[in-house]
């Protein structure tokens, strides 16, 4: 599997659900740097035909960021946002840790 089809797998934010998540105060309580989403707003916004070495390379910072975070705790809940610093980083980083999954339906053989 490639990086490009490896990020798709790993993120769950569209780049609407993460520009307008990147638009709100709650966005700003883990970090104030807003790198990391703007980086996956170009990475969200472009496809793979268009990617960069560059892009190859912050796609891996954020497959790598949101694998290691989703194995820590949540931690307290911040006021006011209902969301932990945990689950900020992580929503920072184009995955959401409450969104549901659409489970694939598989046909059965018979």
């Amino acid at each position: 599997m490639g990086v490009y089809e490896k990020y798709k797998q790993t993120v769950n934010m569209s780049f609407s659900e993460l520009l307008k998540w990147g638009a709100t105060n709650c966005s700003k309580k883990a970090s104030l740097n807003r790198s990391p989403i703007r980086r996956n707003l170009i990475l969200l916004s472009k496809p793979k035909s268009k990617w960069s070495p560059v892009d190859i390379k912050n796609a891996n910072k954020t497959i790598a960021f949101i694998s290691r975070m989703k194995k820590v705790k949540p931690g307290k809940i911040i006021k006011g946002c209902g969301l932990s610093k945990r689950d900020i980083s992580l929503k920072n980083w184009a995955y959401n840790p409450k969104k549901k999954i659409a489970q694939k339906r598989t046909k059965r053989k018979r």
